[in-house]
């Protein structure tokens, strides 16, 4: 983990207090020039950092920008310690990539059979986000968006996959924004006539067998629309951490 990565943790932990860059660095075991270094980057990242002379460091409360570490606390909260570490494990958060989708398939091509199953990627941006029908899934800046990889032995299920993964992503969504979507075309789910959701399900088979070997599963929100409707929302890390958690039950 990188020395931008251990600082983004012990900020998201100590989140709306002061952690002097001195306690930072000897915690963290580097200098304090590295710890100044990493906070400019972050802030460069648009994390809400506030810093203070002889108080330190603080990421402000209303900062809701995903994270691993991020990630990892709501899983804590949400008592899942036991399972948080193999989740976490294999999550993996881009700044800007051009799929999701297409950088699962990326790892299954390159690790082949030895990919670990859920393995989760999640983009803060795609440029060049997939749809149904090849079409483009806008994906700006502040939604989330992100692709599990499952093995058919994941998915001990009687319905097909994706009627399986749209009603998960249902039941998230209205336990943590309050918010009933509708199902339409393609699975994608809708709040009044806004699209909020768009769910692409790939299946990748043997070529000689024509069994399935892995599915990827993409979802993408569009939580600024989400959160007109919903008024009182929850983080982007909250949401995507109880996504990953109904995964891990499967």
């Amino acid at each position: 983990m990188s020395t931008k990565d251990r600082v983004i943790q012990a900020l998201e932990k100590s989140k709306g207090e002061y952690i002097s860059g001195e306690k930072l660095a000897g915690d963290l075991d580097v200098s304090r020039n590295a710890v100044w270094k990493a906070v400019n980057d972050l802030k460069k990242q648009g994390y809400a950092i506030d810093s203070v002379k002889n108080r330190g460091y603080m990421l402000s409360e209303s900062s809701d920008i995903i994270s691993k570490a991020g990630v990892e606390l709501c899983l804590r909260d949400m008592k899942m310690k036991t399972q948080a570490k193999p989740i976490l494990d294999n999550l993996s958060v881009y700044d800007n990539i051009d799929s999701t989708n297409t950088q699962a398939k990326r790892e299954i091509v390159f690790d082949g059979f030895d990919v670990p199953h859920k393995t989760t990627i999640v983009a803060r941006v795609q440029s060049n986000g997939k749809g149904h029908s090849g079409k483009n899934f806008e994906s700006p800046n502040g939604g989330i968006y992100l692709s599990m990889i499952l093995t058919p032995s994941d998915l001990v299920v009687t319905e097909p996959v994706n009627q399986v993964v749209t009603k998960m992503v249902i039941d998230v969504i209205l336990d943590k924004c309050g918010i009933l979507l509708d199902r339409k075309e393609n699975n994608s789910l809708y709040a009044g006539d806004e699209k909020v959701v768009g769910i692409l399900t790939e299946a990748l088979s043997d070529l000689e067998t024509g069994v399935y070997s892995r599915f990827i599963v993409g979802i993408g929100i569009r939580t600024d629309i989400l959160g007109k409707k919903a008024g009182d929302m929850p983080s982007k890390n909250q949401i995507l951490a109880a996504l990953i958690a109904r995964f891990s039950e499967l």
